[in-house]
């Protein structure tokens, strides 16, 4: 039999969804990510009106207002001629060069000449003096990376990004949109540094990190083939945005780790149909063998059933052998169902009576599982006690007594295996 054989569909779906955020931030990166300009031109006008004003030529100062007159009438291209005249003015002192560049940025702008915005503020911002205060800049380097947005120039618009944040710029919008600039670009690694500086940002202030930030995280990850990497991000993902495609990737996942103790077959599958990604034949047929081959009928015939009622089993070219496995499964329960009270009369150490608790848990009876699994655990000398205790865990969970639960999966120790599925189990019963 072969593992989990009928699963790589059902990753392909995790796959695809984040092929498809990835390839959707290119959407996103044509909102502006702000829209200051008008404002800061006005005020720069204004300045000019100040004790200052006397430094800017009066024919300057015409021009400037006229294109800010302009702007305010909806007279675009007006307002970007006049900005230009004022910039190709002879002999424009340095008092003057800051008001004109403002304004003809601002033009520029409002027209949606995107190139010329940029160009001109980014001479703007090198020209500013050290005196300029630190949110000045960084409303300046804030319009850099809206006009660069708006010119889908993806290089600058990281560039600047990568300034501002040095620089301390606060508007909470630049790092994302970051983010998802440096993954339409495929910069991976860039991806990854800069997610895991906003989740310890996020984390600083109480914030959950967004979902689109994350599954870019694990998706460069996936690029990058950095297997751990992206199983950590998977388990993030699942513990802050569960969803069935999650678990569907993380299961198999567990399954093809090189040290994976494969005991644990049956509880994966059990995780699997827990979580809604039980959908093909094959793998009610695995699970219900897997549930035969370790002493549960009960447990086979129930998926066995569930197979036939929802109609994955019965149709096809297999349904011969679906009816013959129902049969076999009937036959075992049977014969079970009668070996039963000899099981019970005869266990008397710690691993059989472990072993007549999975019987009980099989056939949902949860208080006797519970109460059995108690006293093989107390009893001491379990060869399997991180199973044991997973197990019980499962039963106290299905109890609804979850924080015995959680106790009970946090105990789970020497077997990593049974470690990680208990931990699954934590990260499921809490979303639930």
């Amino acid at each position: 039999m072969t593992r989990f054989k009928a699963l790589p569909q059902v990753s392909r779906r995790l796959e695809s969804q984040l092929l498809r955020t990835a390839r959707n931030c290119a959407m996103a990166l044509a909102l502006p990510l702000l829209t200051g300009m008008a404002a800061t031109s006005t005020t720069a006008l204004a300045q000019t009106n100040n004790a200052a004003a006397p430094a800017i030529r009066p024919e300057v100062v015409k021009l400037l207002q006229a294109s800010q007159d302009a702007l305010r009438e909806g007279q675009l291209d007006k307002a970007l001629t006049l900005a230009q005249q004022a910039m190709a003015m002879p002999n424009i002192s340095k008092d003057e060069r800051p008001y004109v560049l403002r304004t003809l940025a601002a033009a520029a702008m409002q027209a949606k000449n995107f190139v010329l915005a940029i160009s001109t503020l980014e001479t703007l911002v090198q020209e500013l003096p050290d005196t300029t205060l630190p949110d000045q800049r960084s409303a300046l380097i804030e319009s850099i990376l809206s006009a660069a947005q708006q010119a889908q120039d993806l290089e600058r618009f990281v560039k600047w990004a990568r300034i501002y944040l040095d620089q301390g710029g606060r508007n909470p919008s630049v790092r994302p949109v970051l983010i998802q600039t440096l993954s339409v670009l495929k910069q991976h690694e860039a991806v990854i540094k800069e997610v895991k500086v906003k989740i310890k940002s996020d984390e600083e202030y109480s914030v959950n990190t967004p979902e689109i930030e994350l599954r870019l995280m694990a998706y460069s990850q996936r690029m990058l083939k950095d297997d751990a990497g992206y199983n950590a991000s998977l388990k993030m993902l699942l513990q802050r945005y569960p969803s069935k495609a999650y678990w569907a990737e993380v299961i198999p996942r567990v399954a093809r780790q090189a040290n994976f103790n494969i005991r644990f077959d049956l509880d994966l599958y059990r995780l699997l149909e827990l979580t809604g990604n039980m959908e093909d034949p094959t793998e009610y047929t695995d699970m219900a063998n897997l549930a035969l081959k370790n002493g549960l009928p009960a447990e086979a015939a129930r998926v066995v059933e569930l197979a036939f009622s929802s109609g994955i089993f019965g149709k096809g070219s297999d349904v011969a052998n679906q009816q013959k496995l129902r049969q076999q499964v009937q036959q075992k329960l049977n014969e079970d169902e009668k070996a039963l009270p000899a099981l019970e009369k005869s266990a008397k150490d710690a691993n059989a009576i472990a072993s007549l608790a999975e019987v009980y848990a099989s056939k949902k009876q949860w208080e006797l599982a519970s109460a059995t699994f108690t006293k093989a655990i107390e009893m001491g000398g379990l060869r399997r006690e991180a199973e044991t205790r997973l197990h019980a865990g499962i039963v106290l969970n299905k109890l609804g007594k979850k924080a015995d639960a959680e106790k009970m999966w946090d105990s789970v120790q020497g077997d990593p295996t049974a470690v990680e599925v208990a931990q699954l189990w934590k990260i499921w019963q809490k979303a639930s």
